[in-house]
Parts: structure tokens; sequence; C-alpha cells
């Protein structure tokens, strides 16, 4: 829309919705191409999505929420009798402030990528390009770069960091979806 001086206000907004960068440097990517939020200087992807119900993440800031509602209705059976309007307001208030304050944490202050596992791997059936979990089911998520199975699995992440595991140690891979 032009304004008196024919400057188009929504310019801005147009640039800021194009796809985000592609990962470079055989790094990490989300499913779409893009960069992870939570990428690491070292390579690493830190993440979110530790619960999944089939093949779908539950959110963290859903668990949150779940959480901030569980110490509300404790507190509220303490208010309950004295204050009943503080009571009900407190059950309402708490889940949405700790669902979207660990929303804010997870994007904003900490950012890291909602993930999904797609299954499991024997450590010598890894290959580059995969993306692994690091603690078992949870955690961050590494690329590999390098597989040289000896006694161990040898494993070099994008980034440089190595880990060794038993050929029969069962990784999970995943993907990262955003």
């Amino acid at each position: 829309m032009p304004t008196e001086e024919h400057v188009d206000l929504f310019a801005e907004v147009e640039a800021a919705a194009d796809p985000v960068p592609t990962a470079v440097d055989g790094g990490v990517a989300t499913v779409d191409g893009g960069v992870p939020r939570g990428l690491t200087p070292d390579g690493w992807v830190r993440t979110t999505g530790w619960l999944q119900v089939g093949d779908h993440p539950v959110s963290s800031a859903l668990l949150a929420a779940l959480a901030g509602l569980l110490w509300a209705l404790v507190g509220a059976a303490v208010l309950v009798s004295e204050f009943p309007v503080a009571a009900g307001v407190l059950t309402l208030t708490v889940p949405v402030v700790f669902g979207v304050s660990w929303w804010l944490f997870t994007t904003r202050v900490r950012p890291a990528s909602t993930a999904r596992n797609i299954g499991t791997s024997r450590a010598d059936e890894l290959e580059p390009g995969d993306l692994v979990r690091l603690h078992g089911s949870i955690g961050p998520i590494g690329r590999v770069s390098e597989v040289a199975a000896e006694d161990d699995v040898e494993v070099v992440f994008h980034g440089g960091e190595r880990r060794s595991w038993a050929r029969e140690h069962a990784v999970h891979l995943a993907e990262l979806l955003s």
C-alpha cells in the first residue's frame, strides 16, 4: 500500500515471508531444507519433541501447560474455601502462563527445534548423512559425517565431534521438523 512518500509498507513483510536459508557445508537441515533452530557452533541441534504419540511429537509447550495445570489445581485446592474466585483465575491462567513461557524459552531464549524419532539402527549400520539422537531417544541431534567400523564403531559428526559405540549399540534416528 503506497503512502504519501510512495513507500510500500508491506515490502518488508513480503521479504520476511521468503523461505528460511538452507543449511550449507553438509550441515544439519530440517525436513524442508531450512536451518534448524537451536543449531550450535559444534553442529549439534538442541531439540524438543521427546514425547511422541505414534509418529507425532507432543509439543513441549503443551507438556509445560499440563504441568502448570497440576500446580494450579493444587493451589486452587488450597485457596478455594477462602478465595474461590482467585482459585478459578489461578486454574485458568497458570497453565497458559507455563505453556507460553516455555514456548518463548524454546523459540527465543534457548532455541530448540522440534524433532521426531523415526526408528533405530545399529551403530555399524550408520551412514553419512544420518541424523542421530546423541543420548538415547532424547536430546540433541547430530549429523553423521563419517563412520569407521573396527572393534567399535567410530562416528564423526558434522562439526568434528566423535562418538564411539559398540557395533550392536542401538542408535535412534530422527528428523528435524523445525
